[in-house]
């Protein structure tokens, strides 16, 4: 499993706002010292977190000079995994076993960080990668880059961090991960400050207008198309107003649980989910965001103002 985040490219709503630094070494006879320079700036953490099913190892390898991010990440990360497991009724451990089935027993049940002043992956800057599960390259972690997730603006990382739990169908996971931090602090399960809320909100790109290239999600969510812009990224979170919205706060959880065990591939297989948890007339709801036709119980415009989101 791999995930990324373009820079120059909008992804998550990070890069619009992130302005890449012009920096310049200066090479004299001090090599050495520009070499210890390098080394210390460095910094990491290892530690072991105990979840409901166990103790899970937390690493991080910091490369920048930010080394408080270290404990910062650290608390984001196990208070965001206890929410899961408190709000999903699913453990750490069960959850990620299709994470690590293909990993060493050293590399189950650990969380790795890298962070990073500049991320690339084959050659091309990126504002961050998923490599959990070793689906590129032999180095394992969620790789960041600094400028994207200071201290008091963790949404990046929280994002992530929900792809633990929730992995594929990409089109319905993205929503879910991006919206999870927002519910879980609004329900108080998550201890998130305003200004924390607000960077995970910032995210979701509600003023994204419609894309006049409009598929249902499932169709064709990684479009490469750029008049499609973050317009997909968009619907996919606000899909999960949507839901929340039909379905009340206990099942929706139970949609969750479901959404972590079984394969959800297509818009049918959603469907059937829903209409087994609430009886409802689910074709009307997920026309357009889901499912082929006019958009018909909610409208493209749907969950495009806070407002629709506080009122949850």
């Amino acid at each position: 499993m791999i995930r990324k985040h373009l820079v120059g490219k909008r992804s998550a709503g990070f890069c619009g706002r992130f302005l890449i630094g012009v920096f310049l070494l200066f090479v004299s006879t001090v090599g050495n010292s520009q070499n210890l320079s390098k080394h210390s700036a460095k910094s990491g953490m290892e530690q072991s977190v105990r979840f409901r099913d166990g103790d899970t190892v937390f690493s991080i390898r910091n490369e920048t000079s930010a080394h408080s991010w270290n404990q910062y990440a650290f608390e984001k990360t196990r208070d965001l995994i206890d929410a899961y497991e408190s709000y999903t009724g699913v453990s750490f451990q069960r959850a990620t076993v299709p994470v690590y089935k293909t990993l060493p027993e050293s590399e189950k049940n650990r969380i790795r960080l890298v962070l990073k002043e500049s991320v690339y992956l084959n050659g091309t800057r990126i504002g961050g990668y998923n490599n959990v599960s070793g689906g590129t390259g032999k180095e394992l972690g969620i790789f960041l880059e600094s400028g994207l997730v200071p201290i008091g603006s963790p949404a990046l990382l929280l994002h992530e961090l929900g792809h633990y739990y929730f992995t594929e169908p990409i089109w319905l996971t993205e929503g879910i991960v991006s919206f999870l931090p927002f519910l879980l602090a609004k329900k108080g399960i998550l201890k998130l400050t305003k200004q924390e809320i607000s960077s995970v909100s910032d995210e979701w790109q509600l003023s994204e207008r419609p894309s006049k290239i409009d598929p249902p999600l499932a169709e064709n969510f990684q479009s490469d198309d750029p008049r499609v812009g973050a317009w997909l990224y968009s619907k996919s979170v606000r899909l999960q107003g949507i839901l929340y919205r039909e379905l009340g706060n206990e099942n929706y959880r139970k949609f969750l649980k479901t959404a972590i065990s079984q394969d959800l591939s297509d818009g049918n297989g959603l469907l059937a989910v829903l209409r087994s948890i609430q009886p409802k007339n689910w074709e009307s709801i997920l026309k357009g965001w889901v499912l082929p036709g006019k958009y018909s119980a909610y409208s493209v415009h749907s969950f495009s103002k806070m407002k629709d989101w506080d009122s949850l």
